[in-house]
């Protein structure tokens, strides 16, 4: 054996007996160090194990199935409904852009939200709706009593009011209506007028009149009295326009207008609906709804 230890070279040699020691500085190690002791080493190891893996574990939160609202959840409760961890640093980074989900189907578009998956969280999503009444509608019944019919009818300003209002089989046109002919429709105060004006405004015109009830706080028999005689011209050059100022349009998010950008930088301008449907976050719903408003100019 000594002769064979001989014959190896002397880097071999050093080697060998640098493990050696190792070795039985190790097994001395172990009946030294009492036993937390060398639990807690055990411990350091793995942590240091852990540190060095490329991969980041995601924290594990145990599913529980509650109403929550996506304009005000954090990652946790997020998470605690069943949603992926990519899901809801989307919904977060959606939100930091400025971005606010007024209806349940608008969670639908964030990126990575598949279908049974938003199936699955829909009937928990619960989003506070602002109702705002209007002070001149509210009429004070007692003091109507206490006056004759006739009389109300004559002096009452709540009688004057309804005088104001549309008959039936009388329309306003949508898209050029001011807010005071607005407020002739019945169930329309200046706080509902207001609202669609500026609807109007971010849509760049009503291309027909169901997309009054996006504005879900208006009354649902609106549509007996609105027409579109003029409907909406195309407003979204998407050819030419920032992500900023394309995602400022209802229809539009953060992710799909980014989307838009970075594939005009990389294929060049868009020219049909059809180059739409293959872009990332774009339902076909979501292309129908756009296309009035486009433009590939």
């Amino acid at each position: 054996m000594w002769r064979e230890w001989f014959n190896f070279q002397q880097s071999d040699r050093r080697a060998i007996l640098i493990l050696s020691v190792a070795i039985v500085a190790v097994l001395c190690l172990r009946a030294l160090l009492p036993r937390d002791e060398l639990r807690l080493a055990e411990m350091t190891d793995n942590v240091a194990g852990q540190l060095d893996t490329p991969t980041k574990k995601e924290p594990v939160v145990a599913i529980r199935m509650h109403r929550f609202n996506p304009n005000t959840a954090d990652s946790l409760e997020l998470l605690s409904v069943g949603l992926p961890p990519r899901v809801a640093r989307n919904i977060l980074r959606y939100r930091e852009a400025g971005g606010r989900f007024r209806r349940p189907s608008d969670l639908a578009r964030i990126y990575g939200m598949e279908d049974t998956l938003f199936a699955q969280v829909k009937p928990y999503i619960e989003i506070p709706v602002e109702r705002k009444a209007a002070m001149h509608e509210i009429v004070d019944v007692a003091s109507l009593s206490a006056i004759k019919p006739d009389t109300a009818r004559r002096s009452h300003p709540y009688a004057e009011y309804m005088q104001k209002k549309l008959k039936p089989g009388e329309f306003v046109e949508l898209n050029t209506a001011d807010t005071t002919q607005l407020m002739r429709i019945p169930g329309i105060g200046p706080v509902y007028a207001q609202m669609i004006v500026n609807y109007r405004r971010q849509l760049g015109g009503f291309h027909n009149v169901a997309q009054l009830h996006e504005l879900e706080v208006l009354p649902e028999n609106i549509g007996d009295w609105v027409h579109v005689a003029e409907p909406a011209r195309e407003v979204l050059r998407i050819n030419h326009m920032t992500v900023s100022q394309l995602r400022s349009h209802p229809y539009l998010t953060f992710y799909q207008a980014r989307a838009i950008v970075e594939y005009r930088k990389r294929e060049g301008d868009i020219r049909s609906v059809q180059q739409l449907m293959f872009l990332e976050g774009f339902s076909k719903a979501d292309v129908e709804r756009l296309q009035p408003y486009l433009s590939f100019e």
